[in-house]
């Protein structure tokens, strides 16, 4: 399954974060169901995913591609 965050999609500050390219390390916490990335500074949260669903890691793995407009998670059941 693949989900796409588009920019759009993000809060301002972390739009703004994600267009000049400062966000790095992106990983998903399934506690807060939420994808995290770091700045220079700290780690932020990018996306919650609590409104639209629940992710689970028991079953899948997945990888992180990030393009100039958006975020491609791909998610692969074991």
């Amino acid at each position: 399954m693949l989900i796409t965050i588009h920019r759009r999609e993000l809060e301002s500050s972390i739009r703004k974060l994600f267009m000049e390219d400062k966000l790095s390390h992106f990983v998903i916490d399934f506690e807060p169901n939420a994808l995290f990335a770091r700045d220079d500074k700290e780690e932020l949260e990018i996306y919650n995913f609590s409104r639209i669903c629940k992710l689970d890691n028991r079953y899948t793995s997945y990888e992180i591609f990030i393009g100039p407009t958006e975020i491609l998670i791909d998610f692969k059941t074991s």
